[in-house]
Formats: structure tokens, C-alpha cells, sequence
């Protein structure tokens, strides 16, 4: 006895119907496109951590010029925000008190630990600690 499989063509329509429902409410019910947060908690944790030295500064103070002295006269060349010549530095500012309890500049950080400021970097030369956090030693 032959056994034969009949095919109907109103099956494989209806087939490909559901398949084009299913997807189209898969897309409706999709999660939306998640664009990049623009907050300035987001922007520091950036800075602080896809940059090896990040120091976060005011053009006009003179720490934050002694502190970027000490790294030229190291050969190192740190990412600097400027947070007098940005429109969102006070609130950057206010990130900073949150994360290490100051809103003075500069704040410094090496491969994401925060070193402090001007004084505090200059004592972490002095004892090597900058060195061991930057691999010179």
C-alpha cells in the first residue's frame, strides 16, 4: 500500500501568515533602542574609567596647573575636563562630591583610583605609588 502525503497550499499560506504576525508583534513588543546616557554621572564614570589618568580641572586654578605640570614632566598625557568651559560642570562637580566627598579641583584619577588632588598627587610621586599605579617603576 503507497501512502502519499497530500499537500494544500492553504496550509503553507496560513503558515507564513502567523510566521509574519508573530514577527511583527515580536517588533512591536521589541525593547526600544537604548541610546547612550547623557548624564553627568555616566560622563564621569566614563572619564574615569576608559582613560588611564583622567583629571577633571579648571582652567584658571592654579592646582590643577601644577598637577598637569607634574604629569608633563612625567611624559604622561592625562585626559583633562575643563569644568569652567563646560555648560554641565557644576553638576559635574556635584558627581564628584557624590563619588569621593569633594567638589575642589582637580580631582585626579589613575586607572580608575582616585588619587586626590594637586598635594595628593605630588605625595603619591614621592612615594612611588603613582609609579606602581602608571607600571614606570
Amino acid at each position: 500500500m503507497k501512502t502519499t502525503t497530500s499537500y494544500r497550499p492553504d496550509n503553507r499560506c496560513k503558515l507564513g501568515v502567523l510566521a509574519f504576525g508573530i514577527m511583527l508583534l515580536l517588533m512591536i513588543h521589541a525593547p526600544k533602542k537604548v541610546s547612550a546616557s547623557k548624564s553627568p554621572s555616566a560622563f564621569v564614570q566614563n572619564v574615569i574609567y576608559s582613560n588611564k589618568i583622567a583629571i577633571f580641572s579648571k582652567s584658571y586654578c592654579p592646582y590643577c596647573r601644577r598637577a598637569k605640570r607634574i604629569f608633563s614632566e612625567l611624559k604622561e598625557q592625562p585626559y583633562i575636563v575643563e569644568l569652567d568651559l563646560r555648560d554641565d560642570g557644576y553638576k559635574i562637580q556635584d558627581v564628584l562630591l557624590d563619588l569621593v566627598g569633594r567638589r575642589t579641583v582637580p580631582q585626579i584619577f589613575v586607572n580608575g583610583k582616585h588619587i586626590g588632588g594637586a598635594d595628593d598627587l605630588e605625595v603619591a610621586v614621592r612615594n612611588g605609588v603613582l609609579q606602581d599605579l602608571l607600571g614606570t617603576k
